[in-house]
């Protein structure tokens, strides 16, 4: 039997090699998604709950993993930076989870805000003469997304034969929203106890409403110091780049030797921790 020829076996072992390569990929793409949903495990109901879309989410992950390891190699081995390639790795690191809390409470204040013409046009519908699932159906034809697909939803199940004080419970808890909880307690108190459903709409218009205005009365107060936290942030950088324009070569220092890597590794420690700190005090609830 006639030998093969070397360009043949070549051929093969190199086919072999990639598809090895190819298979590791795979599985270690799989061994991250269940590292990575592991990790967003508190958070990803949230996202389902206020129906943002996850589908692309193992997606980013992945993309966020890959970031992890060239942020790593390109510090360490290409910049020669150790510790400031912990600073970097420990930022790409944590970069996910405010990206997603800040999806969240943009979503949940959106959804705040909706709630307050939500609750003024079902008042208003019920005087005219509707009634109270009617009055939801008529108002939801007007309301944009996301609170649109509730309300939808809340409609569709109770012409499905569902109560109504179900469907809007049910919302209640996968929301866990302060201003759907005040409007859906209210609404189911009324259907359940008696009482007069306009008077109670209109109390809760004004109350929501009166919320919303303390909160965006909050927002506007500590704008100022959320401006002034971006920048003393920013300034040891600013700083940094002052320096080095007008003395490249010892402020190189900074980032070529062990001692000023370490004091930028410091630095970069301490603008973190302090921005953190100062956006945790000006998120405190009103």
């Amino acid at each position: 039997m006639a030998s093969l020829p070397v360009e043949i076996w070549i051929l093969i072992s190199s086919l072999a090699v990639f598809g090895g390569a190819a298979f590791g990929l795979i599985e270690l793409a799989h061994l991250w998604d269940r590292i990575s949903a592991r990790m967003m495990s508190d958070l990803t109901p949230k996202l389902e709950d206020l129906r943002l879309d996850t589908r692309l989410l193992p997606y980013y992950m992945r993309v966020w993993g890959t970031s992890l390891i060239v942020t790593a190699v390109l510090f360490i081995f290409v910049f020669q930076m150790i510790p400031v390639a912990i600073a970097a790795v420990y930022m790409v690191y944590v970069a996910p989870r405010f990206i997603i809390e800040y999806l969240i409470a943009r979503r949940r204040r959106l959804l705040r805000d909706q709630m307050v013409g939500v609750s003024i046009g079902l008042a208003n519908a019920v005087k005219a003469g509707l009634s109270l699932p009617k009055g939801l159906e008529a108002i939801s034809a007007e309301v944009p997304e996301p609170l649109l697909t509730e309300l939808q939803r809340i409609t569709f199940e109770w012409n499905r034969g569902r109560p109504l004080a179900e469907a809007l419970l049910q919302v209640k808890e996968r929301l866990k929203l302060d201003s759907f909880t005040l409007f859906a307690v209210a609404i189911t108190a009324c259907l359940e106890r008696g009482g007069k459903i306009t008077e109670a709409l209109e109390r809760i218009s004004f109350s929501l409403t009166e919320n919303q205005r303390l909160e965006r009365k909050l927002d506007a107060e500590t704008a100022s110091g959320r401006k002034v936290v971006i920048i003393l942030g920013a300034f040891p950088f600013v700083f940094l780049g002052g320096f080095m324009a007008m003395d490249p070569v010892h402020t190189s220092l900074v980032f070529t030797s062990v001692l000023g890597q370490i004091v930028l590794f410091v630095v970069l420690a301490i603008v973190y921790f302090s921005v953190r700190w100062c956006v945790k005090i000006l998120s405190i609830p009103f």
